[in-house]
Order: structure tokens, then sequence, then C-alpha cells
């Protein structure tokens, strides 16, 4: 089982795939590609509950919703423009400690109006 979010803006999407207990894999594909495994501990309903929460919102919101891995590998934050542009900052890390560690950041735009549909996918995901 796996669910994704696609990019309005470029070829770029994010992917949730592999989950296996505490562990899931997610992949950035498109002009950038990378992927980690994720430690979730007990904390995937969080993530989830990010997405759950990004949803509920009834119109554009202000700041920044986030959510991180407990051990750093996975960073996720989500703004919204006051048009309805969601921008999904994402941040991936490798090798954290070690001689040739590695980072990605990128953006991912997304429509307002896709947050409830991927909710249910994350909830599906992480059930």
């Amino acid at each position: 089982m796996s669910f994704s979010i696609h990019s309005i803006s470029s070829s770029r999407e994010l992917i949730f795939t592999d989950r296996r207990g505490e562990y899931f894999k997610v992949y950035i594909k498109g002009d950038v590609s990378a992927f980690v495994e994720v430690w979730a501990y007990t904390d995937a309903n969080g993530l989830s509950g990010l997405f759950q929460e990004l949803a509920s919102y009834e119109k554009p919101w202000q700041g920044e919703e986030s959510w991180g891995s407990i051990e750093g590998e996975f960073v996720i934050s989500a703004t919204c423009s006051p048009l309805g542009e969601v921008l999904f900052a994402i941040q991936l890390y490798g090798l954290q400690g070690a001689p040739e560690e590695w980072k990605v950041s990128v953006g991912l735009a997304t429509e307002f109006g896709q947050l409830s549909n991927i909710a249910k996918h994350a909830k599906e995901f992480f059930s």
C-alpha cells in the first residue's frame, strides 16, 4: 500500500510506501529524486494527524504546520497562501553523522481542495 502527493507546479511527487510496523519509506521523485526509510516509532499517527488537521481547515490558514520523525530523517511542513495554494516543504536526511551524510530539501505545491483526499489516503496508509 502507498499514497502520494503530486505537485501542481512541477513533476515532483512525494510518495509514502512500504509500511512495515514502525517503519515506512518516503520518496521524492521528479527533477530531484531521493528516498529514506523513516522510523516513526509510535508517532506515525502524528504524521497522519498532520494531514487530518490540514484537511480540517475550512479555509486557507496562516502559519506553518509540521511533523518530523524522531531520528530527524524526514521533516514535512505545510503553509497555505490566501488563494489556497498549499506548499509542502520536505526535508530528507540520509546517513546522519556518517562521513557521507546528505540532505535533500524540496518544495511541493498542491491545492487546498486536495487536502481531504490526501488525509484520507494518509489515514488508510498509517492505520
